[in-house]
């Protein structure tokens, strides 16, 4: 759109490639390898970047798909034991939060001076990513690989009488991506259509969360880290 934001878009590519090369180091010397690109989520991205609208690739990229790895890394690092993983989604998690917050600035103006029609489409296309990126977290590829049959294995782990969209843990994942919506106005307009979508799959349950260019702040550890080593040395 404007150079400034090439300019960016081109550190975010670096930050990706890093996140690519780290994760593929850990999960292949650490654990037992890595698992293919999901379909849904492969899909979900061919449809983003094959938009020649340079906002709904923003909107795809920097507020769903990202907003959704930052919510999901957060919930590993909180709960994982192993410190090695725990530090290194502090940083992946600095790089997404600044990902996403730049998102959210560039869309909120935009987004304030288009029409209602404009805004459809946009909001549209935020309740289909999050339907597919939802679809994406039943793992069906780490059941295969363990020879038993999706269906019946997402079927089993769910407690009876609990629908795919009451899910706690595939709802948090959406705690991030919320909340941005929020504050680019698209929840409310043509009156609240995507906020009437999100209550029928229980996600508007984020909205009063923080949003990312708020907290990108608390999830800067390079300037935290940077902060306590002067303090130390002063």
């Amino acid at each position: 759109p404007w150079i400034d934001a090439k300019y960016y878009a081109a550190t975010q590519v670096m930050d990706e490639a890093r996140h690519v090369e780290v994760f593929a180091r850990y999960l292949d010397e650490k654990l037992n390898g890595h698992f293919p690109l999901n379909p849904h989520l492969g899909l979900l991205l061919d449809d983003i970047i094959s938009d020649h609208r340079w906002d709904f690739t923003y909107l795809g990229m920097q507020i769903m798909v990202e907003g959704l790895a930052l919510a999901a890394f957060g919930l590993v690092q909180a709960i994982t034991p192993e410190p090695l993983l725990k530090q290194l989604l502090r940083y992946v998690m600095s790089d997404e939060a600044r990902h996403v917050a730049f998102g959210v600035l560039s869309l909120k103006e935009l987004y304030a001076d288009m029409t209602a029609a404009e805004l459809a489409e946009r909001q549209e296309f935020a309740f289909e990513a999050a339907v597919r990126l939802r679809d994406r977290l039943v793992a069906g590829e780490v059941w295969e690989r363990m020879g038993v049959d999706p269906k019946v294995a997402i079927t089993a782990m769910r407690p009876p009488g609990m629908s795919k969209t009451d899910d706690p843990f595939q709802q948090m994942l959406f705690s991030k991506i919320v909340p941005n919506l929020s504050k680019l106005g698209l929840l409310d307009a043509n009156d609240g259509w995507l906020r009437k979508k999100f209550d029928e799959i229980n996600l508007t349950q984020f909205e009063t969360w923080t949003d990312t260019e708020i907290e990108y702040e608390l999830l800067d550890a390079v300037t935290q880290d940077r902060e306590a080593a002067a303090a130390e040395t002063a």
